[in-house]
C-alpha cells in the first residue's frame, strides 16, 4: 500500500439473511455492495447517498463493528478483516467511530467522564488519576469545561453530546476517525460550530477523517474528495470541487441540482433534475445500472449491462456508461 494511502477497501461486500416472511422465507439484502475506495492520509473523504444506500453499513464494516461478507478492508497496509478480535483490538485504537445521533450514543446511566474514559480503561491506558487527567484536557479540546466530567448526558445539550462523542473517539488518539452522519440530528447553528471544531481537531491532531452525510452542502465544506454512494455500491469518485462543479453521474448530477447556492451568485444556475420513485428494495435490485429505472438518460444498455467504476481521463471515477458534462 502507498504510503499516502492510510485506508483501503477493495470490493467490500456486506450481506443480511432477514427471515420471518411466508413459510419462513428467508431474504437476502446486499446493503454494501463491491465497494472500491482508497482514503488518504491527511484528507477528509466524504460520503454522501440517500437514506438507504449503505453508508452507515459501509461506515460499521470500515471499523469492523460489522464484518463483511466479501472483500477486504486494509488499514495502514494491514487487511483487518482476518484479525482476530484479540488481534484487532491493538489496531482499533487508531481506527474510531462516531456515531449519528448523540442522543442514543452516551449512555443515560453513566457520567460522561465515565464514558470519556472507558475506551482508556479498556486497553489499560494509564493509572486512574492518568486516565482522568486525559478525560479532562479531551474535555478542554472539545470545549467543554472540567467541570462537566461528573454530569449526566440528559444534562446536555445535542451539541454538546456530540462533543462528548468526539471527545470519546479521541481518547485513544487514533489516526482515522469515522463520522457517521454526525451533525445530521443537530440544529443548523449547531452544526457549523461542530464542524468548525472538527476541522480544527484535524489540523491541530493530523487526523485523517470518513465523513458520512446525505447533505452534501456539508460534505463539499468539509472534503477534499468525494465518493457518492447509490444502492451499496460508489458511483462517482473525485476531488469535491471538481466533483461539485462538474458532475458526471446521472445521479450525482441530480442530488446537486436542488443544492441551494448561496455563494457563487454570478455562476450559472443549476436546471433542477427531479429523480422520480425511491431507492430500490436493495434485496430486490435492478437488473445492469441499479440507478436505470430512475435514470433520465438511461437506455436499453443501461438495462442489461452494469457499469464498472472506471478512471476517466479527468481522473474523475465514475460507474456509468454514459457520464455527463465531458468535454469533447
Amino acid at each position: 500500500m502507498p504510503d499516502d494511502i492510510l485506508l483501503r477497501g477493495t470490493n467490500i461486500v456486506k450481506t443480511f439473511v432477514l427471515r420471518g416472511g411466508a413459510m419462513g422465507s428467508k431474504r437476502v439484502v446486499t446493503a454494501v455492495n463491491g465497494v472500491d475506495l482508497e482514503v488518504r492520509r491527511g484528507e477528509t473523504f466524504g460520503i454522501v447517498g440517500e437514506s438507504g444506500c449503505g453508508k452507515s453499513t459501509l461506515a460499521r464494516c470500515l471499523v469492523q463493528l460489522q464484518p463483511v461478507t466479501s472483500g477486504s478492508i486494509e488499514f495502514d497496509g494491514v487487511d483487518i478483516t482476518t484479525l482476530s478480535r484479540r488481534a484487532m483490538r491493538p489496531i482499533r485504537r487508531n481506527l474510531q467511530l462516531v456515531f449519528q445521533d448523540p442522543y442514543a450514543s452516551l449512555n443515560p446511566r453513566r457520567t460522561v467522564g465515565d464514558i470519556v474514559a472507558d475506551p482508556m480503561r479498556v486497553n489499560k491506558v494509564g493509572t486512574k488519576d492518568e486516565i482522568m487527567d486525559r478525560v479532562g484536557e479531551l474535555f478542554v479540546l472539545v470545549g467543554l469545561d472540567k467541570s462537566y466530567l461528573n454530569r449526566y448526558p440528559h444534562e446536555f445539550s445535542g451539541g454538546q453530546r456530540q462533543r462528548i462523542g468526539i471527545a470519546r473517539s479521541l481518547s485513544l488518539n487514533p489516526s482515522l476517525v469515522i463520522a457517521d452522519e454526525p451533525v445530521s440530528a443537530l440544529d443548523v447553528s449547531v452544526q457549523a460550530q461542530v464542524l468548525n471544531l472538527m476541522a480544527d481537531l484535524q489540523e491541530e491532531l493530523q487526523l485523517t477523517y470518513v465523513f458520512i452525510a446525505h447533505d452534501l452542502g456539508v460534505v463539499r465544506h468539509v472534503s477534499d474528495r468525494v465518493g457518492v454512494m447509490y444502492l451499496g455500491q460508489m458511483v462517482e469518485v473525485g476531488d469535491a470541487d471538481d466533483l461539485y462543479d462538474l458532475p458526471h453521474h446521472p445521479y450525482t448530477e441530480a442530488l446537486l441540482s436542488v443544492v441551494p447556492e448561496l455563494n457563487d451568485t454570478d455562476a450559472p444556475k443549476r436546471e433542477r433534475i427531479l429523480i422520480s420513485g425511491d431507492v430500490p428494495d436493495p434485496s430486490d435490485r435492478p437488473s445492469g445500472c441499479s440507478f436505470h429505472p430512475r435514470c433520465p438518460v438511461a437506455t436499453e444498455k443501461c438495462k442489461v449491462e452494469t457499469p464498472t467504476l472506471v478512471t476517466l481521463t479527468t481522473g474523475r471515477q465514475v460507474a456509468c456508461h454514459y457520464p455527463r458534462n465531458l468535454s469533447n
